[in-house]
């Protein structure tokens, strides 16, 4: 990929070539839900939970500092929407650095959840054009009239997971690993 183009969300040329190439990942759901961090901003999407130790000022340990002191050169970070927050941008999210830790065991630890605190289930911000070849391939409108259109309540417009509710014949597949999700929901 030629280092001329500019990515979406400032992902780098190997991150979106991992995504959009390697993993089949449409351009519109890497754009809506895939974003490069690095520096230290990436503590603030790492380090979101209470209970992480802390010295007295409210400072991250050190220990927990050094531990996560690759992160600092980047990759890439992937969250959706959250359900129990009206849909909005969900806090937890996944990153997987440019260049991983290895465990103690002599293993990379590929991809880091923010720690001490339970892994979410991904709802990707799904885009128009997705949802309407989600639709198209399940033979089902996206909205039953232009009266139902109208009618609907604009302060709160339905989203891509709502329908996929209202419709029990999309089925649901539950993936381990977000590229792996993003990627179904591509084809």
């Amino acid at each position: 990929m030629s280092k001329n183009i500019q990515h979406p969300n400032n992902l780098t040329p190997n991150e979106y070539q991992e995504l959009a190439i390697n993993s089949a990942i449409h351009p519109a759901l890497i754009a809506a839900n895939f974003k490069h961090i690095a520096g230290t901003t990436v503590y603030d999407y790492l380090f979101i939970s209470n209970a992480l130790p802390r010295t007295n000022p409210g400072r991250i340990s050190s220990g927990f500092l050094k531990r996560y002191q690759h992160a600092e050169l980047g990759g890439w970070w992937v969250s959706g929407l959250d359900p129990y927050k009206n849909w909005e941008r969900m806090e937890w999210g996944r990153f997987k650095p440019s260049h991983p830790r290895i465990d103690s065991k002599g293993r990379f630890i590929k991809y880091e959840s923010p720690p001490k605190i339970p892994n979410r289930v991904t709802y990707f911000d799904v885009p128009d054009c997705i949802w309407d070849k989600v639709a198209k391939r399940y033979g089902i409108k996206r909205y039953n009239s232009p009266l139902a259109l109208r009618l609907q309540d604009r302060s709160r417009p339905l989203n891509f997971w709502e329908w996929v509710l209202a419709h029990p014949s999309i089925p649901i597949i539950l993936c381990e690993g977000e590229k792996k999700a993003a990627a179904l929901l591509s084809l």
